[in-house]
């Protein structure tokens, strides 16, 4: 493998010029699935959702397809489940009035890699209840990130029924707000999840879970600077960790991936964009194969996806 490589899903599209917050998953195969939110512009009710695929071994993503439209609403925030029955389930949200304080939780599910879907349905009257961050699997639980829109506190939805049904954990909360708690376990099993900060001139913020994401300690401020802008955390197979995130206090650029073997300092630090404009919310995935997958919004022109190594981002110093 090329220790890097990057190329955007697809060229801006005349019809939805504006794109926002992709989401990445993997399928069984090794295909990789992409959505994201595609209009005029974030929150204008011709916003849909957008989904493209990469076959194992292709150097080129499949043309974007419609996913989810609801006609006369904006639609936002997809993520993927691969359930542990084997069904693919997608959440998303959906505004019922001009903004995102209104929006409703939806899920679907797929049953043949996303090809087709079953019908939408809401997942609890909740308004303001939002997605972003991918889905945590323990034995014999789901966690699924989300946070609060209307007081920009972080939530946690777990269900011990294969989703059947979900309760909410407390609020987390800090100075400046947060959102899009992000989950990786610890060497020791305790959960660990990075949020982002409202406001500009944060930092990203840190809280732990030490009995399976049902309670989160009080969130702390770790030294990582964030302008109010989307992160992303995953554990690799090595046991590190990798964080994307924008490393300025205002603006959401440059986009960089930092590497750590704990989750207190960060040596090894890579930069992926720094030019003038917007490259934001990041989400990262490590395949099966070992190759780790990036896709994040280029000035909201298009979405680019990235592939590299762990070796690639440890060449990198910080």
């Amino acid at each position: 493998m090329t220790a890097f490589f990057t190329v955007p899903l697809f060229e801006q599209m005349p019809d939805r010029p504006s794109v926002h917050c992709a989401t990445l998953t993997e399928l069984p195969d090794g295909t990789l699935l992409s959505a994201w939110f595609a209009g005029s512009r974030e929150m204008a009710r011709d916003v849909v959702l957008m989904m493209a695929r990469l076959e194992p071994g292709a150097q080129a993503w499949s043309a974007p397809q419609l996913l989810v439209e609801v006609p006369g609403r904006s639609l936002g925030q997809p993520i993927f489940l691969p359930h542990p029955n084997g069904e693919l389930w997608f959440f998303f949200n959906v505004i019922m009035d001009a903004h995102w304080t209104s929006a409703q939780p939806y899920w679907q599910r797929s049953t043949d890699g996303g090809y087709s879907w079953q019908s939408a349905q809401p997942l609890m009257d909740y308004p303001g209840l939002m997605f972003r961050s991918k889905p945590f699997l323990l034995p014999g639980r789901i966690i699924l990130p989300a946070y609060d829109e209307t007081t920009w506190q972080s939530r946690m939805l777990l269900s011990d029924d294969a989703g059947q049904s979900w309760r909410i954990t407390a609020p987390l909360t800090s100075p400046q707000g947060n959102i899009h708690p992000c989950i990786v376990q610890l060497a020791d099993g305790r959960l660990m999840a990075y949020l982002r900060t409202g406001g500009k001139g944060g930092v990203i913020w840190r809280t732990e879970s030490s009995d399976r994401g049902e309670t989160w300690a009080e969130p702390t401020a770790t030294e990582l600077p964030n302008p109010n802008a989307g992160i992303d955390l995953i554990g690799l197979d090595s046991g590190a960790l990798l964080l994307a995130y924008n490393p300025s206090a205002q603006r959401r650029t440059p986009l960089c991936v930092a590497w750590s073997s704990e989750d207190e300092h960060w040596p090894h630090q890579q930069t992926l964009e720094d030019a003038d404009g917007e490259f934001s919310y990041p989400t990262l995935l490590q395949g099966t194969a070992g190759d780790i997958h990036l896709v994040y919004t280029h000035r909201r022109q298009h979405i680019q996806y990235a592939r590299f190594d762990e070796a690639w981002v440890r060449a990198g110093t910080h």
